[in-house]
C-alpha cells in the first residue's frame, strides 16, 4: 500500500501546484518583479514534482556538463552564427563556418537542442531562440567563460579540499579550493594580474551580473540620503568609489544625477586604474583599500562587492581603514552586497556563497553577520534596502 499513498500525496502536491501557478497567473501581472519570481519557484517545485528517481539523478548528476558544451559553443562562436543569420543554419553550414568536425558538431547540437538553449527548424537544422539570444551578450557570455574556467575547476577541488582540512570553513584566501585546483599558491586577486584572460572575463562579467534586474539606484534614495546633506562646495568629495573597477558605479550615479554637485573619486589597484572609463567628472586614485583612507571626510565612500569578496578579519580591517577616515555625523559607507535570508535562500545567491567559498575563502552574510562585521570595524548599520532578495542590497553604515 505504501507506493499508493506516495503517489497519492505526490498527485495532490502536483495539483496544489498547478492551482497556484493559476491563481498568481488571474491575480497579478507576469511581468511583475515578484509575481514573475513566485511563478519561476511554483513551476520549478511542479517540475521537482514530476520527476522520477532516475531523472532526479540526471538532473544533479550532470549540471556540469551543460555548462561545458556552451563553453564549447562559445569558442566556436555557435550562438552567434545563429543569431546573426535571417534563416536556420544546417549542421553542415555550422562546420564550414566553425571548422569543426560536422558529426562532432551534430552531437554538441544535439545537445544543445535538448537543453533549450537553441531550437530546431528541421532536421540537421537550427535556429537561435530567446535563450540563445541572452547568451551572445558580452557581459553574460564572459560570465559562462569565467564560471567554466575559473570558478568552475575551484568548486570541482571543493570535495578533496574540505576533506583534507577535515570540513573546516575556509578562512585564508590563501588556502581554499582555488590554490588546490589551480596549483598555485596566490590568491585570486594575486592570480588575475598573471593570467589577464580570465581577469577580463572576470571584469566583463561583474557588469553584467545586473541584466534584468531593477539596479540600486531605482530602490534607493540617493540624493535624499547622500546629495541632500552634503557640504563642502565643488572641491568637496561627494563620493569615494572604494575597489570600483573600471568605474562602472561612478558613471550609474551620474547619468542616474547628473546635476550633483561635488568631486566623484574611483579608487583601485594600478592595473585596474589604467583600464578606467572615461567617465566625465570622475577622477582616479590608486588605492589599496587594506591601508589606510587617504581622502577623509568625504560624504560617502561606496563598495560594491568588495566585502564578500573577503573573509571576517580582512573586511574589519577594510571597514576600519574607512571609519578612521569618516566625520563623526556627517560621512557614510554605503555598502552594496547581498543579504542572504534566514531562511528560504535563492539558489543563485547560495551559488555565489559557494563561489565565495571555493575561490577565496570567504563568504555571503546575512543580515546579523552583517551586523557584527560592521560593530568590528566601529560602524552600525542605519538601514537596509532590499528589492529582489537575490539580488544586491545597499546596506548604510555610519560611525557608533
Amino acid at each position: 500500500m505504501e507506493p499508493v499513498k506516495a503517489n497519492a500525496t505526490q498527485n495532490s502536491e502536483i495539483t496544489a501546484l498547478i492551482n497556484s501557478l493559476r491563481e498568481t497567473l488571474s491575480a497579478n501581472d507576469p511581468a511583475a518583479p515578484t509575481t514573475r519570481e513566485h511563478l519561476k519557484e511554483t513551476a520549478e517545485k511542479l517540475s521537482l514534482a514530476l520527476e522520477t528517481p532516475g531523472e532526479t539523478v540526471q538532473r544533479v548528476a550532470y549540471y556540469p556538463m551543460r555548462t561545458t558544451i556552451v563553453r564549447i559553443a562559445n569558442r566556436l562562436q555557435l550562438f552567434h552564427i545563429l543569431v546573426e543569420s535571417d534563416v536556420p543554419v544546417t549542421g553542415k553550414e555550422l562546420a564550414q563556418n566553425t571548422g569543426a568536425d560536422h558529426v562532432l558538431l551534430l552531437r554538441l547540437l544535439r545537445f544543445l537542442v535538448a537543453t533549450h538553449d537553441i531550437d530546431e527548424a528541421g532536421v540537421d537544422s537550427y535556429i537561435a531562440n530567446s535563450v540563445t539570444k541572452n547568451l551572445i551578450v558580452p557581459q553574460l557570455e564572459a560570465g559562462i567563460n569565467h564560471t567554466y574556467d575559473l570558478v568552475g575547476i575551484a568548486t570541482m577541488a571543493l570535495p578533496s579540499f574540505l576533506a583534507k582540512t577535515q570540513y573546516r570553513n575556509p578562512t585564508d584566501p590563501k588556502e581554499c579550493a582555488f590554490q588546490e585546483g589551480f596549483h598555485t599558491k596566490d590568491n585570486l586577486f594575486e592570480w588575475f594580474p598573471k593570467h589577464p584572460e580570465h581577469l577580463n572575463n572576470f571584469n566583463l562579467w561583474m557588469t553584467g551580473q545586473r541584466e534584468g534586474r531593477t539596479g540600486w539606484l531605482d530602490f534607493f534614495p540617493f540624493e535624499e540620503l547622500v546629495a541632500k546633506g552634503f557640504k563642502g562646495g565643488d572641491r568637496a568629495v561627494m563620493l569615494v568609489d572604494v575597489g570600483g573597477a573600471r568605474g562602472h558605479e561612478v558613471k550609474a550615479i551620474k547619468k542616474k544625477h547628473p546635476s550633483l554637485p561635488g568631486r566623484f573619486l574611483l579608487q583601485d589597484l594600478p592595473d585596474t586604474i589604467e583600464q578606467a572609463l572615461p567617465v566625465p567628472g570622475m577622477e582616479t586614485v590608486v588605492h589599496d583599500f587594506f591601508t589606510p583612507q587617504p581622502i577623509k571626510g568625504a560624504r560617502a565612500y561606496y563598495l560594491r562587492n568588495v566585502l564578500h569578496d573577503w573573509p571576517d578579519n580582512h573586511c574589519q580591517l577594510i571597514l576600519s581603514q574607512l571609519a578612521s577616515a569618516m566625520t563623526p555625523g556627517y560621512s557614510k559607507i554605503i555598502l552594496n552586497e547581498l543579504v542572504l535570508p534566514n531562511q528560504k535562500c535563492s539558489l543563485i545567491a547560495a551559488q555565489v556563497d559557494i563561489t565565495m567559498m571555493a575561490c577565496l575563502a570567504a563568504t555571503e552574510r546575512s543580515e546579523q553577520q552583517w551586523h557584527e562585521v560592521a560593530g568590528s570595524a566601529g560602524l552600525k548599520i542605519q538601514k537596509i534596502w532590499t528589492d529582489v532578495p537575490e539580488a544586491e542590497s545597499i546596506i548604510e553604515l555610519t560611525l557608533k
